[in-house]
């Protein structure tokens, strides 16, 4: 439970007055969702609930959460949902997200986060390219208060990737440089500034690779894979072993490639990506 800061404008005697308008008592809003306890100490207090616990009160009270919540809670839930798309790519996150998108999408200081989110569900779940241009142009509007250069580069990171699965090239080329122009410095960035970041060089690697750009592609991932090395992070090492494998291969240099996917194979296993483990042992050519 999150206690309100002065930003915050949550009501818990809305809620009381809604629970009585439905002549519920505390312990029949509660009944299971959470505990009279809880109850009372948002109606008393104006404490926030879990967000899931919120939108289960709400809900049986037929309320709309944008009435109840904005400022800091808000944001906080944006950047949490942001969070799972980007870091976790847990595509989950949409579905919350759609509990919250009115909220969000009228509260300037998350709007950019609404625009982003709105323009993942487009590609998730609509594979509408158009409509995820047309959020991330205005999520890089200008005119749209900004949560931080680094949602700013995810923006345009997105906006590149559809462009490029339109066919447009040369758009495609432009947003990436953009995105790349923002990209956080790998090695003092957040752990979701870090991982979005390398989500977006093996984008733009691919899109590389795709426009014949080897050792512009290979440069990317090596930098990529350094800053693993020194920020003992084995996540992506795989993925990105994997793909510099390739570039090399394609490149003629066929002692480096199979470096790489020796190493990408280690990689997999010591971070129990089963999978790719699987995948890599395949490929791996290295004896001992």
């Amino acid at each position: 439970m999150v206690k309100n800061s002065r930003k915050d404008n949550f009501d818990g005697k809305a809620i009381r007055a809604a629970r009585k308008k439905m002549s519920l008592s505390q312990v029949e809003l509660a009944e299971g969702i959470t505990t009279q306890a809880t109850i009372s100490l948002v109606e008393n207090q104006n404490r926030v609930p879990n967000a899931d616990v919120l939108l289960a009160i709400l809900d049986r009270l037929n309320l709309d959460i944008s009435e109840f919540v904005s400022g800091d809670f808000l944001t906080q839930k944006a950047k949490e949902l942001l969070g799972k798309v980007i870091l976790q790519m847990k595509h989950d996150a949409l579905s919350e997200f759609a509990e919250f998108e009115k909220a969000l999408s009228q509260n300037q200081p998350t709007i950019q986060a609404y625009y982003i989110l709105k323009a993942a569900d487009a590609c998730y779940n609509k594979k509408d390219f158009e409509q995820v241009i047309h959020f991330t142009n205005l999520a890089v509007d200008k005119k749209t208060p900004s949560l931080g250069d680094f949602y700013l580069f995810y923006a345009y990171r997105q906006m590149a990737t559809s462009y490029y699965l339109q066919g447009d090239i040369q758009e495609a080329k432009d947003k990436f440089k953009l995105a790349f122009e923002l990209e956080p410095d790998l090695l003092t960035a957040n752990e979701l500034e870090f991982h979005g970041a390398l989500q977006g060089r093996q984008y733009y690697a691919e899109f590389l690779v795709e426009q014949n750009e080897l050792d512009k592609a290979a440069d990317l991932l090596e930098e990529g894979l350094l800053a693993l090395r020194k920020r003992v992070d084995l996540f992506w090492a795989p993925d990105l072993g994997e793909m510099l494998g390739n570039i090399e291969k394609k490149r003629g240099n066929e002692l480096a490639a199979q470096r790489h996917i020796h190493y990408a194979h280690i990689a997999a296993f010591l971070s129990n990506r089963q999978v790719a483990e699987e995948r890599l042992a395949a490929l791996d050519t290295v004896q001992f």
